[in-house]
């Protein structure tokens, strides 16, 4: 008898576990694959879109009778523009979009729900270059309280109503982000790795050369040069700044430890943290911390 219901046990519990896509190597397909296969509603939130195939996807799916619901930033940074097409195309399509969120500068949060039961937390905009030469990456999450959690996230937004986040798997702009990312940089026993696109938040540059002072070790894999008082500060701290030029660094991500890593779209610079909408989820999951490490540590090597 107990054996039996150990069976069914195995055969009726459901495993949720994190899957990663790591760019440019898998393309737009993973991402037109989700939208494709969506029952009911696909709730998006991105900062640029410019990927005509991607766009063509989501107004199929409307289309078919799917819900769909973008929140897109207006006006990028530096980039006033470069939404305009896609945007003009939404709403030719009259497909249901928001170019802003009260009391947030910049909507710069990359994530994709799916029936309320998946979703994908993303480092990279919806733009040809982000498939073509950057390194990025999206976490594919189905757990039902972090999926939960985000989709409460993506209607308070919607709907224009305070939110703030009270899960610590979550780090949220500007709520938790700044909070949980200098305590997962304090909390590191041995290593920290980071995959930064920008990195100018001072707070967050002395937490990185005091565990470095501290002998951990900290690794930085970024393409654009940092400033030069900051570059000096970190080095002399014994931080390892490493520049590569096979792929333009858009990820964001930190891994502590190798057993716990953050991915999103969340930059290390002050408007990131304090200003703008920007979502970063932690996974512990072996199998994705691997994944992100032998990615790291080849990406290393060029």
């Amino acid at each position: 008898m107990l054996r039996w219901i150990i069976l069914w046990f195995c055969l009726t519990t459901t495993a949720f576990a994190d899957r990663l896509i790591i760019e440019p190597e898998a393309g737009p397909q993973p991402i037109i694959a989700a939208i494709q296969q969506a029952h009911h509603t696909i709730h998006l939130v991105m900062y640029g879109f410019t990927h005509k195939p991607l766009l063509e996807t989501l107004l199929s799916a409307q289309e078919h009778n799917r819900t769909v619901q973008i929140l897109l930033e207006k006006a990028p940074y530096e980039s006033a523009s470069e939404n305009k097409k896609t945007i003009e195309a939404f709403e030719r399509h009259h497909l249901s979009w928001q170019g802003s969120i009260p009391d947030i500068r910049l909507i710069h949060e990359k994530a994709l729900m799916i029936d309320g039961k998946e979703a994908i937390i993303m480092t990279f905009n919806f733009t040809h270059s982000a498939f073509n030469n950057q390194r990025n990456f999206a976490l594919v999450v189905d757990d039902p309280s972090t999926v939960n959690n985000i989709e409460h996230i993506f209607s308070a937004d919607w709907n224009h109503t305070p939110i703030h986040t009270a899960t610590s798997v979550i780090l949220l702009s500007p709520d938790n982000s700044r909070s949980g990312i200098l305590q997962l940089i304090q909390q590191a026993k041995h290593t920290i790795k980071i995959y930064a696109q920008h990195l100018t938040d001072y707070e967050t540059i002395g937490a990185l050369a005091k565990a470095a002072r501290k002998h951990k070790q900290v690794d930085i894999i970024t393409s654009l040069p940092l400033r030069s008082s900051a570059e000096e500060y970190l080095t002399r701290a014994g931080v390892h700044l490493h520049y590569i030029k096979k792929y333009m660094i858009h990820a964001k991500v930190i891994m502590i430890d190798d057993d716990t890593a953050l991915i999103g779209s969340t930059n290390l610079t002050r408007s990131s943290l304090d200003d703008n909408r920007e979502l970063s989820v932690i996974t512990t999951d072996k199998n994705i911390i691997q994944q992100l490490n032998s990615t790291f540590h080849a990406d290393l090597q060029e």
